[in-house]
């Protein structure tokens, strides 16, 4: 139940965090931008806390779901794929 409501209180942090880092950091390697985009999430949320270890890898894996969502719907596409 603690998952459920990580992931309803930060869901929406990540959606628009993600966005914004794709769209302003297009050209950098996917592990770059994962990194910009959890700094902002664990300072956003941390607010001047320490923010548990358990909170930040459940992020990071929503991070991880949110990107692949995104690039599986198209909304996100790589070189590779615009390429084709």
């Amino acid at each position: 139940m603690q998952w459920l409501s990580l992931l309803l209180m930060y869901l929406p942090v990540v959606l628009q965090t993600v966005a914004a880092v794709e769209g302003s950091i297009q050209n950098a390697p996917g592990v770059a931008k994962k990194q910009v985009a959890m700094d902002i999430i664990t300072t956003i949320a941390g607010a001047g806390t320490q923010f548990p270890e358990q909170h930040v890898q459940q992020i990071s894996s929503l991070v991880d779901s949110v990107v692949g969502v995104f690039n599986k719907s198209g909304v996100f596409t790589s070189k590779a794929t615009a390429a084709k």
